[in-house]
């Protein structure tokens, strides 16, 4: 996108490069062909970018939901097939489910503790529903003095899947119809964390032991679900930085995959996705001058979560010229910025009050709980598709450098989700 020439908003703005957009559908695309794909939404969080990377994805299968009220809330845009891919405790927001369950829509929940099976049997009798279950497989890798993954499901072998079916069989109202195995330090790890470059061999060769161990662990597991007689709708996995690897393994029959499209900041320190562009971001407008070599922009303090450091902050992305001030990073208000390089004539340059910084995330889907639309650009004369314009419920993109439709986000909906 030639941030040089776009006519940007004065204030604060969410932006997606169109162009950038549609390269990483393709990306996307060409690497898991041989699976189903799936879109995770928390990495999106916007109904008009989930209609428009569906619409141009062929073997596009459902979506991955983070809540079950989100779960609800895509149920009833005409979304269908869906997997909620963290346990939940809310059973009014499951219970409204049932409304397009019945009509044929498929809702999975997602378990791996016989608390969770409970609540879900106990709304199912209330309401004579059999409910559609996922184990949620631990991918983590245990290692002496390190635990290298994240700390979510309690299923880690055989034996655990074992107890917790045995506790699913005293139930009528459920129904096991699928395995999840997300190895997230594959997915989700960077190799080049910053500041930290020491590290970056030894993550490399524990991703590659790790994919040995996840292969053999999901792969068995899924062995005995079939063994012992359990039809499986679907086998999930992988995230957007295990796509090769992911739709490669025989047991998986679709991969989910988000960030990938946005390409957020965090995902710049990661091997697998150098060939994807930046697609999102926000601008930031220059409203003050504080001293010569120092520029002032309105807000910016867009912290992503996870473990405090530099790579969950927002970064510049245009122009390459300025930096942050060390003592004060990212305001809550405002952010101070240093003109900390000169331009190839080698003159210093010059900003005016007006004038805009554009940015990005350091997560993707996180972007949109600051903004209530995306600003969408485009330079190239055509989309990927024609018919993007004529999709229901998505305003088209008309195709200049000064006339720019937008894409709500969930907040733009009135919608928070956690």
């Amino acid at each position: 996108m030639d941030f040089a020439h776009i006519i940007a908003p004065k204030t604060p703005s969410a932006w997606l490069d169109m162009d950038a957009l549609d390269h990483n559908i393709v990306l996307v695309n060409k690497k898991t062909q041989a699976v189903k794909l799936r879109l995770a939404t928390k990495s999106i969080r916007s109904l008009d970018v989930l209609r428009y990377i569906k619409d141009n994805s062929p073997h596009f299968i459902g979506l991955m939901s983070y809540a079950a009220d989100e779960s609800l809330y895509l149920l009833e845009n005409g979304f269908d097939n869906i997997l909620c891919a963290y346990p939940t405790l809310d059973m009014a927001s499951v219970a409204a489910t049932f409304d397009y369950t019945k009509q044929g829509a498929t809702m999975i929940w997602m378990v791996d503790r016989p608390e969770h099976v409970d609540v879900l049997n106990e709304v199912g009798k209330i309401h004579d529903v059999v409910i559609d279950v996922c184990l949620d497989i631990n991918m983590s890798m245990p290692l002496p003095k390190l635990y290298f993954c994240t700390k979510r499901s309690a299923l880690m072998s055989i034996k655990d899947v074992k107890k917790l079916l045995k506790h699913i069989k005293k139930y009528s109202h459920i129904n096991v119809s699928a395995a999840m195995g997300y190895e997230a330090q594959i997915a989700g790890l960077p190799e080049h964390l910053p500041g930290k470059a020491l590290l970056s061999p030894a993550i490399r060769l524990l991703k590659i032991r790790s994919q040995k161990q996840v292969s053999k662990r999901r792969c068995s597991i899924v062995e005995y679900l079939n063994k012992q007689g359990y039809t499986l709708k679907l086998v999930n996995g992988g995230g957007s930085g295990s796509m090769d690897f992911t739709s490669s393994q025989p047991e998986v029959s679709e991969i989910t995959v988000g960030s990938a499209y946005y390409k957020p900041a965090y995902f710049d320190y990661m091997d697998s996705m150098h060939e994807f562009q930046p697609a999102a971001g926000f601008v930031l407008p220059v409203t003050r001058q504080p001293e010569k070599g120092v520029i002032t922009c309105h807000s910016g303090g867009f912290i992503a979560s996870g473990a405090t450091g530099t790579d969950k902050a927002p970064v510049i992305h245009y122009p390459e010229y300025l930096s942050l001030l060390n003592d004060e990073g990212f305001g809550e208000v405002q952010t101070p910025m240093a003109i900390s390089k000169a331009k190839k004539d080698g003159n210093t340059p010059r900003f005016s009050i007006g004038d805009v910084v554009w940015c990005r995330h350091a997560k993707a889907g996180e972007l949109c709980e600051h903004f209530n639309e995306l600003i969408c650009y485009r330079q190239s004369a055509q989309s990927i598709t024609d018919g993007f314009a004529r999709s229901e419920g998505t305003r088209p993109i008309i195709n200049t450098k000064t006339k720019n439709q937008i894409m709500t986000t969930y907040r733009g909906e009135g919608k928070c989700f956690h």
